[in-house]
C-alpha cells in the first residue's frame, strides 16, 4: 500500500459505506456492551466500596469500559466489517476500482476512530468520574492513539479472515489478552510488566493516574511505546495488504 494522492471524495464514500457498517445490527452492539458494562460496574463499586476507594472503583469501571469498546469496537468489528467485504466481494469491487488503498486504508479507520471517542468521552460521565480540561485532553489523546493501533490490528486480522466467523475466532485470543492482562495486572508481576507495553494497558494506567490526581499522568516511554506499536501494526498492514494483492495499480 503505497501512499498515493487523496480524493476527499472518494475518502467520504469509503468513510460512508464503513460508517454505515459500523451501525449495522451486527456491529452496533458492541459498543453498547463498552457502556453497559461500564454502567454496571459502577454500580457494583458504587455499592461495595466508600470514599476514596468508591473514587477508584469509577476510575475502573471507566477503564475496562474504555478497554472493551477499543477492543471490541476497535478490533473486533474492524476485522470482521473487513472478513465480510471480503466475503461478499466487495472489498475486491473496491480494490480494482477507483479508490487507491490510501483513501480505504483511512475510510476505514476514520469511522471506528470517532466511534471509540465518542463513546469512551460517554464513559466519563456515566462511570462517575470528574476531570479537568488537562485531563480530558490526554484521557481523549490516549484514548485516540489507542483506537488506532487497535483499528489497524483488527484491519490485519480482517485481510487474514475469509469470512466474519474465521474473523471472531482469530480475533478472541488478541481481544482476550488486550483486555484481560491489563484487568489482572495487579494480581500478578509478569502481567503488571506485560501490560507497561500493551496500549490497552497504557490506556488504563492514564485513566487511574488521571483519577489519582498524577501532575504526568502518561509517561513519554508509555508514549514512545504506543506510537511504536502504532506505528509496527502499520507496518505489518503494509505487508499484509501487499501480499494480499489488494491495492490498486
Amino acid at each position: 500500500m503505497t501512499m498515493k494522492a487523496i480524493h476527499g471524495n472518494k475518502l467520504a464514500a469509503v468513510t460512508e459505506m464503513k460508517l454505515k457498517a459500523l451501525f449495522s445490527k451486527n456491529f452496533i452492539i458492541m459498543p453498547v456492551f463498552a457502556i453497559g458494562l461500564t454502567f454496571v460496574m459502577k454500580l457494583v463499586y458504587g455499592t461495595v466500596l466508600e470514599g476514596e476507594a468508591g473514587i477508584f472503583g469509577k476510575a475502573y469501571a471507566l477503564a475496562y469500559g474504555a478497554l472493551m469498546n477499543i477492543c471490541m469496537t476497535g478490533v473486533y468489528c474492524v476485522s470482521a466489517a473487513l472478513a465480510e467485504e471480503k466475503e461478499k466481494h466487495t472489498l475486491r469491487v473496491l480494490m480494482t476500482s477507483s479508490v487507491n488503498g490510501t483513501e480505504f486504508f483511512l475510510g476505514s479507520l476514520i469511522p471506528v476512530i470517532l466511534m471509540v471517542e465518542a463513546v469512551n468521552a460517554l464513559l466519563v460521565p456515566l462511570a462517575g468520574v470528574t476531570m479537568d480540561a488537562a485531563g480530558w485532553a490526554i484521557y481523549l489523546g490516549i484514548s485516540l492513539l489507542a483506537a488506532i493501533a487497535g483499528a489497524v490490528i483488527g484491519m490485519i486480522f480482517g485481510i487474514f479472515a475469509k469470512n466474519q466467523v474465521t474473523a471472531s475466532t482469530v480475533t478472541t485470543p488478541i481481544i482476550m489478552v488486550l483486555m484481560m492482562v491489563p484487568m489482572f495486572s495487579r494480581l500478578n508481576e509478569m502481567l503488571g510488566t506485560i501490560t507497561d507495553f500493551l496500549f490497552t494497558g497504557i490506556m488504563m494506567h492514564t485513566v487511574e493516574n488521571i483519577v489519582d490526581g498524577s501532575r504526568n499522568p502518561v509517561s513519554v516511554s508509555s508514549l514512545v511505546i504506543l506510537v511504536g506499536e502504532i506505528l509496527l501494526a502499520m507496518g505489518i498492514f503494509q505487508v499484509v495488504y501487499r501480499k494480499n494483492g489488494y491495492d490498486s495499480e
